[in-house]
């Protein structure tokens, strides 16, 4: 087994104390023109009475709704309402959804504009009615009555376009064209347009068959005749096409003169998903990554982990360091559009050749420990890292800058941990042990490791004060901490006691400690008065130790209560999650500096402000089996071990 000792300063716990609305998917912007003055939303103080007459009939009324005479009499009024107050003739009126609220008793009546027609794809209306027949709001952004009738002259050639296979090929290439799907004019050729009729609403529109695979997912689409209000107010003669592709639902309207994308939309929302191996694989070596689509917590990240189209947010930057240097607001990062952010991974190439998937597990990785730890108490108040504190508690502007493939070392990884306010720094090194080398931003265990040391240092003497785990048994304590929480993350359902655990396993090609994680004590039999060997006096080996004990005593708990098979459960009833709920909190209530005595004791006093001493006794016996029982003592490198509990355990 490798002694920490032939490492250096492995897993260091820090470095100092130091115009058209638009969105992007898959590189593809999507927009609808910015219609000025336009939808302006007015609510009547006072409802307005409108008397439907037989004039006031739209030119149609698709959907099963019309057949109910209460709501087609609560849409007669809404088409009267707008011929009376905008001026709107109900010849240009389609009435496309209508309800009445049971609870409210408001009827709710959507209207498009149509000429000669034609829908005018954004002419759109809604008109709400109270149960009296009032209409008590609405908002409209219907066409001008001047650019209807520019249009108007023009729908001859209209008509003779929509006709026009070539026209419709045409406009099917431009959008696969902007959506990054290129058909090729022999592609083109082999398509096939036909008339026939909307499965839905009865309308008429066209067929697009035989298209390719790549360009369509299942070899067709659909379009229709269409026109569009432009920015400038006028209207343009498009076609509507709706194109389903693998991640994406498209629906676009394109200028049938020029060719050009009036306006796109994805029906498809795209959340966070990324490409990792997921929290309870800790390497490459447990499985296969997979892909993971909002993995946010809602409490602890209520607007998720990404705040653009890389991997940066209100928790971490993440980002590449090959310099090694203090720099990283505009280091390179990977980039997704639409938030889905998958590469690939060949590990048995170098790891530079892979740095976006590394990237972005450290970025997953980072955001998995801050949510949970924010379940389990280090929340903004308590001084975690966020920029934004939503709370209002504690100080923001202080996400952790994690560096992956730092080229400032190798075999190694650190945290720094400055106080609450000031950016927490991850360096995650590339290990050299192996053919090929390995990367530790794949190793969960070793991430979970460093962001615990900001979890430590700042709930110990407070987020303001991050200099009370420094050295010594402190210093140790806070290395053991980092272990410990790394272990309890690993534990899953069906594990025993018998289970070992050994840190940096993957990234090194063996365990980093003196003993494997284990509640033998042959196969590790660190106990408190190790602290006396002369080879225990560096913080990692005093780690060792209390991660030892540590173990232990999650092992008592999780036979006494059993197991939460996801710490994010936060069920406070097993015995994982109690472990890890009475670690954080014996962190906030042990003094600054302290000894193992005296954290062992905020963990008994932790417990008993959870659960009333109900596990007392778990947590007793695991402490006295390595040393630190009721008696244990200590003065300076003098510990003296004592293996009782307290009377009635």
């Amino acid at each position: 087994m490798v002694k920490l000792t032939s490492i250096v300063s492995l897993l260091a716990a820090s470095l100092a104390t130091a115009s058209a609305a638009q969105h992007y998917q898959h590189d593809v912007v999507t927009f609808t023109p910015a219609l000025k003055n336009k939808g302006q939303f007015k609510v009547y103080e006072k409802p307005v009475s409108v008397t439907a007459d037989s004039s006031a009939q739209a030119a149609s009324f698709i959907g099963n709704t019309k057949k109910n005479s209460s709501v087609k009499a609560k849409a007669d009024i809404a088409v009267a309402y707008l011929a009376k107050n905008h001026n709107i003739p109900a010849a240009n009126i389609k009435v496309t959804d209508a309800y009445t609220d049971d609870r409210s008793g408001i009827s709710h009546i959507y209207i498009r504009q149509t000429s000669g027609g034609v829908d005018v794809a954004n002419g759109l209306a809604n008109v709400n009615i109270d149960a009296k027949g009032q209409v008590i709001s609405s908002s409209q952004s219907f066409a001008s009555s001047d650019a209807l009738s520019k249009v108007k002259r023009s729908n001859g050639s209209l008509v003779a376009r929509a006709g026009d296979d070539a026209s419709l090929k045409n406009a099917f290439k431009s959008l696969n064209n902007y959506v990054k799907t290129t058909v090729s004019d022999s592609d083109l050729s082999k398509i096939t347009i036909a008339s026939t009729s909307d499965l839905v609403s009865g309308e008429p529109h066209y067929s697009i068959t035989n298209v390719p695979s790549h360009a369509a997912v299942d070899g067709s689409a659909t379009a229709k005749k269409a026109l569009i209000q432009k920015a400038d107010g006028s209207l343009a003669h498009a076609w509507a096409i709706t194109l389903k592709q693998a991640d994406h639902w498209w629906n676009a309207y394109i200028n049938q003169d020029t060719g050009s994308v009036e306006a796109i939309s994805d029906w498809v929302s795209h959340a966070e998903s990324y490409n990792v191996y997921p929290r309870n694989l800790n390497d490459p070596s447990e499985g296969s990554r997979s892909i993971v689509t909002s993995p946010a917590h809602t409490t602890a990240s209520p607007k998720g982990w990404v705040s653009g189209t890389k991997t940066t947010g209100n928790n971490v930057w993440a980002q590449n360091n090959p310099t090694g240097g203090s720099t990283w607001k505009n280091n390179y990062r990977p980039t997704s559009n639409n938030g889905a952010f998958n590469y690939p991974l060949d590990l048995t190439k170098a790891p530079s050749t892979y740095i976006d998937s590394a990237i972005t597990q450290l970025f997953y990785t980072v955001n998995t420990m801050h949510d949970l730890s924010y379940l389990y108490g280090f929340t903004e108040a308590a001084g975690n890292f966020q920029d934004v504190n939503y709370s209002g508690s504690g100080v923001g502007g202080d996400y952790v800058v994690a560096y992956a493939q730092d080229g400032s070392g190798t075999n190694n990884a650190n945290f720094a941990t400055p106080p609450d306010g000031q950016h927490g720094v991850m360096r995650m090194y590339v290990w050299t042990e192996t053919s090929p080398n390995r990367d530790g931003d794949l190793e969960q265990d070793i991430v979970a490791h460093e962001y615990t040391h900001g979890i430590s240092n700042r709930l110990t003497g407070g987020p303001s004060n991050v200099n009370c785990l420094g050295s010594g048994e402190p210093g140790g304590m806070g290395e053991g901490w980092s272990d410990t929480i790394a272990n309890l993350m690993r534990l899953k359902p069906g594990d025993t006691r018998s289970r070992n655990l050994l840190l940096g396993q993957y990234s090194y090609g063996r365990g980093i400690r003196n003993y494997p994680y284990s509640t033998s004590t042959t196969t590790n039999p660190s106990t408190f008065a190790y602290l006396n060997k002369s080879t225990y006096r560096e913080v990692h080996a005093i780690g060792e130790v209390w991660a030892e004990i540590l173990y232990e005593v999650i092992w008592n708990l999780i036979d006494s209560k059993g197991m939460a098979a996801d710490l994010f459960s936060h069920d406070l009833t097993k015995g994982n999650s109690i472990a890890f709920q009475v670690l954080l909190d014996g962190m906030k209530l042990q003094p600054c500096n302290p000894t193992f005595i005296e954290a062992r004791d905020a963990i008994i006093q932790a417990e008993q402000n959870l659960s009333g001493g109900a596990n007392k006794c778990a947590i007793w016996k695991g402490f006295a089996k390595r040393g630190l029982g009721v008696n244990a003592s200590s003065d300076y490198w003098s510990h003296t071990e004592d293996y009782s509990v307290p009377s009635g355990c």
